[in-house]
């Protein structure tokens, strides 16, 4: 089982669902939908750029879209 709001997290929701973008991993792992939400965005921001660093998740741009990166492992 992992832990609550964990890169593990963001992990198992990219092996369930495929690439995503940013928004879309912390809507499906957390809850949380930085388009509707007033809080900040910092702790998955920091918590994706883990993930980025230990190179357990990758990324790459996208076109012609308002997310600049889709998300897969």
């Amino acid at each position: 089982m992992t832990k609550n709001n964990s890169v593990q997290q963001m992990v198992e929701v990219l092996k369930i669902h495929g690439h995503l973008t940013e928004n879309e991993i912390t809507k499906t792992a957390f809850g949380y939908d930085r388009n509707t939400s007033f809080g900040s965005n910092k702790k998955y921001a920091d918590m994706l750029r883990r993930g980025l660093a230990k190179g357990i998740i990758k990324r790459r741009p996208i076109y012609n879209s308002r997310s600049k990166f889709i998300y897969y492992i």
